[in-house]
């Protein structure tokens, strides 16, 4: 395609250097374009004329062809561009993102896309990427799911979250080994053991706690 790009603009604008100008790419890159071109095609698109070069005539007799062709491609791109994108799609998602934030912006996208029928499943594990039936996963996680297309939304800070009436309740919550003195809740255990790693506290066995799904 970006040789037949340059063949046209060689027939349109008469010159190399016009034809490179064009396409932002060098004089030897459109030279190297025509002749990718002929060796396919197994003729003489164009020959040198003085200092210059010209189509030879069944280049440009082709070079007519390749315009119209890329007419139609441009017109059929151009049409398909104003048409209202259409189908199914389904979104795999947090639990919290997908009432927090998500729900909120349906209405919003339905009126941009009435013609999307949308589905949205809620993944059981913040970084579930597995659904096999999903065309498109917000998960929380760092990024490296193979033979998935990444894209990066934001940072996520975690930190533990109380009652106020715990903060003076059984001595009160004034470093971070004080939660240990506390029933914990938890979607699983390995979020409490960060984060008190971090803070160099000996991790306990699981004695006590409440384990919620989300």
């Amino acid at each position: 395609m970006h040789a037949l790009v340059a063949l046209d603009a060689l027939a349109r604008l008469g010159t190399v250097w016009e034809a490179a100008e064009e396409l932002g790419i060098t004089r030897s890159g459109v030279s190297h374009r025509l002749a990718m071109l002929e060796g396919i095609l197994g003729f003489d698109l164009a020959t040198r004329a003085g200092t210059g070069v010209v189509l030879t005539p069944r280049g440009k007799s082709y070079a007519e062809q390749v315009r119209r062709s890329l007419i139609l491609l441009a017109n059929a791109q151009e049409e398909r561009a104003n048409c209202d994108i259409e189908g199914g799609l389904r979104v795999s998602s947090t639990a919290g993102f997908s009432s927090m934030w998500l729900c909120k912006h349906i209405a919003s996208f339905h009126t941009a896309h009435p013609n999307i029928w949308l589905q949205i499943v809620t993944a059981s594990e913040l970084d579930d990427v597995t659904n096999s039936e999903a065309d498109l996963f917000i998960a929380f996680g760092d990024g490296k799911w193979p033979k998935h297309l990444v894209k990066h939304l934001y940072d996520v800070a975690y930190t533990p979250m109380c009652s106020p009436a715990l903060l003076n309740a059984q001595g009160g919550l004034h470093q971070p080994a004080d939660v240990l003195r506390f029933p914990l809740l938890m979607r699983r255990w390995d979020d409490w053991r960060r984060w008190l790693a971090i803070s160099s506290v000996e991790i306990p066995k699981l004695s006590a706690g409440i384990a919620f799904p989300t």
